[in-house]
């Protein structure tokens, strides 16, 4: 049972419920315990001291042994308690239920009196429990005996165990109460965690269109909500692999089958010198191609394993940049882009692997020049502030729409106006850029010019 939540947490409730009864109910029993034999041994003691002061002061002229049983009788109807007299040697002199043949019971109360105090004394006698209290009775000063009132407690205890058994009674039909509700608050826990547990089973089973009742604004409902988040973003990312597994599918069979068939070109022995040439410049070419993707996807690989390793070094960037705007600018001129370099004065060297800073310029540069069209402008910008530098590529093509903004540079993702590419370029871009300490932000949104 204490296994499930469920059952702890009805344990718990329960454990907490029989904690809280028992030292409830104990210390409401003392208390009254206490309250109702403290009114008992005071009024005693107002009686023995009452009957003490009347000897004082209206007998005592002559032996107790005579007046004894005269100060019993002069207080008659004063008290329902047992009322008793004793010598100064402790044998009783007179008993209001005349049992005077009693042995001399020398307790602690007879003890107290004899040397002039209020003395009370509880404990049993004759097998029923008791309380007493005795005063001194004193002639011209000196004790000569003791007046004791004594009280039967057998109806306290009575009233007492009677008063347990209805709180015990009371206690277990709290406790009955409490597990009722905590199997009900317990449902309400445990069945949400149930329904996530099963949904959790579905999705790692590979059902991503499974969603979760959210029952209660609560921590389990925010759990629910973040479970279906993930199915979510899993589904999303399953077939955003697919379409890369599909497109990059496409991407290596264009390239082969252009190889492919220059090959059965060329093998026929009445090709010409320039198909030769030709045909030798595209299979060149597609294989660059194929290098290029195949070298993305090892990346890729190498970053997700958390195997890509930056080899630093000081790089001056203006020349670095000259070169690489030397490279492209041969592609923007074909596809009649206007291609420039804008640096900032002084700029200083700064630490980081020159060929990996040159893959991301090169992704950076080959989306902008697939997406601005011919007469358009693309443009390298250099800034450096204190310990920062920024590189921005601008270009005057059609931007990216606000809704794919945050997507971009996710893996897989290429977006809904996307051209051939696997979709891993700028995922790419990003990481390199996040292992040299910088950011990779898309700021550009889809506006005309």
């Amino acid at each position: 049972m204490f296994k499930s939540i469920r059952g702890r947490l009805v344990g718990t409730y329960l454990l907490l419920a029989l904690i809280i009864m028992v030292i409830t109910e104990g210390l409401f029993l003392t208390g009254i315990h206490y309250y109702y034999l403290k009114n008992i041994r005071d009024i005693l003691e107002q009686q023995a001291r009452l009957a003490a002061n009347f000897y004082e002061q209206y007998m005592g002229k002559e032996p107790l042994e005579y007046e004894a049983q005269a100060l019993l009788e002069g207080l008659f109807g004063v008290s329902a308690a047992r009322q008793q007299v004793f010598s100064a040697s402790g044998s009783v002199l007179a008993d209001s239920i005349n049992e005077l043949s009693e042995p001399v019971l020398l307790s602690d109360d007879l003890k107290g009196a004899l040397t002039g105090k209020i003395t009370a004394w509880q404990g049993r006698l004759s097998a029923e429990p008791v309380i007493a209290v005795s005063a001194p009775l004193k002639n011209n000063g000196a004790v000569i005996g003791v007046v004791r009132y004594m009280s039967s407690l057998k109806p306290l205890e009575k009233m007492f165990w009677g008063l347990f058994s209805r709180l015990l009674l009371l206690g277990a039909v709290m406790v009955i109460l409490v597990v009722l509700i905590g199997l009900r608050l317990a449902k309400t826990i445990a069945a949400p965690v149930e329904e996530i547990t099963a949904a959790a089973a579905k999705i790692a089973g590979g059902n991503l269109a499974v969603q979760v009742k959210k029952r209660y604004e609560d921590e389990i409902g925010h759990l629910a909500d973040t479970l279906n988040y993930m199915a979510g973003e899993l589904g999303r990312l399953e077939r955003l692999k697919n379409e890369f597994i599909s497109s990059v599918s496409h991407e290596l069979r264009t390239p082969l089958t252009s190889i492919k068939g220059w090959v059965v070109t060329l093998q026929q022995e009445n090709s010409s010198r320039q198909e030769q040439e030709q045909g030798l410049q595209i299979i060149h070419q597609e294989t660059d191609r194929l290098t290029t993707m195949v070298e993305e996807l090892l990346d890729f690989s190498r970053l997700q394993s958390g195997r890509l390793v930056l080899s630093k070094k000081e790089v001056d960037l203006k020349p670095f940049l000259e070169n690489i705007v030397s490279q492209m600018r041969p592609r923007a001129g074909r596809l009649g882009l206007n291609f420039t370099l804008k640096l900032a004065e002084g700029l200083k060297p700064v630490l980081a692997d020159p060929d990996r800073l040159k893959q991301v310029l090169i992704n950076l540069l080959d989306n902008s020049f697939k997406f601005t069209p011919a007469g358009g402008k693309v443009e390298i910008i250099v800034t450096q502030k204190e310990n920062e530098t920024t590189i921005q590529v601008t270009d005057s093509g059609g931007g990216i729409p606000p809704e794919e903004l945050p997507l971009i540079g996710q893996r897989f993702y290429q977006g809904r106006t996307a051209k051939r590419g696997s979709g891993l370029g700028l995922s790419l871009s990003r990481e390199i850029t996040r292992l040299h300490g910088g950011s990779l932000p898309g700021h550009r949104q889809k506006r005309p010019g």
